[in-house]
């Protein structure tokens, strides 16, 4: 309980810090498992905003000097290789298969994505900044964002999409059942960008929300209307 409370208020002052930035639309990008949302991240790339994504973020971080050696304490040599570097899916079966061991997990990942993700929109001279946040509102992190925005598709064609990937049917249970559901996802972001179509389909969306985006201005009205 202690660590949730401690937590909760770290991402507090995350979202403080993040509404602080003047001058950018930071923008909150998510969706289910499968439903295209690292695809919808390229498509505002290519429109011209900056994007990040927190999932190659936790890549690095994982092995960083930050959480190296609290991961072997927290979870043992049991997740390492014989060359001493993480064995990745071995962690992910063991936080996949127990909630207590994955929020274990994400109280050491998160604060070092957060802080990654901070210094890279304060570098960047783009004024729309898109972070794909796949737990977006499982951990609570949409107030550091002037929009929500969500992708969504179907439950059988996210799962076909993720069988192409290489997903077994397992894994993808496993990873859905630490998440909100799709549907859940959808109903509390601002804008639901519907993917069940073409790539040209979600390319064309993306590029109508991002027209939108560029000409409203938003940051600045959402962040005044937080305060």
């Amino acid at each position: 309980m202690g660590n949730n409370i401690k937590e909760k208020k770290g991402f507090k002052e995350f979202c403080r810090k993040f509404r602080n930035i003047k001058g950018k639309t930071i923008i909150g990008l998510t969706g289910a498992l499968g439903s295209g949302k690292s695809a919808a991240l390229g498509f505002f790339r290519d429109c011209g905003a900056f994007c990040v994504s927190t999932d190659a973020l936790a890549k690095e971080v994982l092995t960083s000097g930050a959480c190296y050696n609290r991961i072997l304490t927290r979870f043992g040599p049991r997740v390492f290789l014989k060359d001493g570097s993480i064995a990745r899916n071995k962690l992910a079966e063991e936080v996949f298969s127990d909630t207590a061991k994955r929020k274990r997990l994400e109280n050491i990942l998160h604060p070092e994505i957060l802080k990654k993700t901070l210094s890279l929109i304060k570098k960047s001279h783009e004024k729309i900044i898109v972070v794909e946040v796949p737990l977006l509102f499982e951990t609570g992190l949409e107030g550091c964002f002037d929009l929500t925005i969500c992708v969504d598709a179907s439950g059988d064609l996210r799962m076909r999409r993720a069988v192409r990937k290489g997903w077994n049917p397992g894994e993808m249970k496993a990873r859905s059942a630490a998440q909100l559901p799709a549907g859940e996802k959808a109903a509390r972001a601002d804008i639901v960008a519907a993917n069940d179509g073409s790539l040209k389909d979600l390319r064309n969306k993306i590029r109508r929300i991002y027209d939108f985006l560029n000409a409203a201005k938003l940051g600045n009205w959402r962040k005044n209307e937080r305060r």
